[in-house]
């Protein structure tokens, strides 16, 4: 049986501007992108919706191996306690929804793996901030968002302490893409900092106290035809088999 890893979604809101079709109504959607990454990486994806029912979490959880928390819009900075300055799009109940996913996928030792936004989120969760927008947070920073036409934005990364991505990388500088204006600022408890942009922008984090929560502030997922980044996305179902094995000897 192939793990079973859920995927937080976006939200379109009802007057999405973006949106041709279905208006009026929400909708919950995910890029084919993050799919593709857990099927390449030997999972079976679904998709967590947002509810509000925070009770009925924990019941979501206990049906998934792993959780991928996804990109997307900033999250809302009333939840580092900061005024929001720079932060664009905020849902509340999805930043609500999460975090709660985040929290319990923790304390039930279940690996969770958060990308661009969602490593943001799950920094959140545990405690830590944001820089609201890295241009104006930082001086001469490297060039994180897209190019104007839509194409990938790539950057150098430094692997500054032995972790997960030693294991798939082999080597201390790595190429990622990249897509965001905001990013870690102060880690939240537990996790420790693992890679850095050349600029000092944390491109990566992970909790070596727990079963495994680890975050990017790339986007793997969009690198399909890159082996290692593939590799990023096999390591991470691996370690979700660890929850499918507890679960078939209980």
């Amino acid at each position: 049986m192939k793990p079973i890893i859920g995927i937080s979604v976006n939200i379109s809101p009802p007057d999405d501007e973006k949106r041709t079709f279905s208006k009026g109504v929400a909708l919950h959607l995910i890029q084919h992108s993050y799919i593709r990454f857990v099927e390449l990486g030997g999972g079976t994806p679904i998709m967590l919706p947002v509810i509000k029912d925070m009770e009925a979490v924990d019941s979501l959880i206990e049906r998934v191996d792993g959780i991928i928390v996804t990109g997307g819009v900033d999250v809302d900075p009333a939840l580092y306690n900061e005024d929001n300055t720079h932060s664009m799009g905020v849902q509340r109940d999805r930043d609500d929804f999460e975090i709660q996913v985040v929290k319990e996928a923790r304390k039930k030792q279940i690996p969770i793996m958060g990308i661009c936004r969602g490593c943001q989120a799950i920094n959140v969760a545990c405690g830590g901030s944001l820089y609201q927008d890295i241009p104006t947070s930082f001086k001469d920073p490297l060039r994180h968002t897209r190019a104007e036409d839509g194409s990938e934005t790539f950057h150098q990364a430094n692997i500054i302490v032995e972790s997960f991505l030693s294991e798939i990388f082999d080597q201390e500088e790595i190429k990622i893409n990249s897509s965001h204006h905001q990013s870690v600022k102060e880690s939240g408890t537990g996790l420790t900092i693992v890679a850095k942009a050349t600029d000092g922008i944390v491109e990566a984090f992970q909790c070596f106290e727990d079963g495994c929560t680890v975050g990017v502030q790339w986007h793997p997922e969009r690198l399909h035809k890159d082996p290692l980044q593939v590799a990023l996305g096999s390591w991470f179902v691996t370690q979700t088999r660890r929850t499918a094995n507890r679960e078939k000897t209980h």
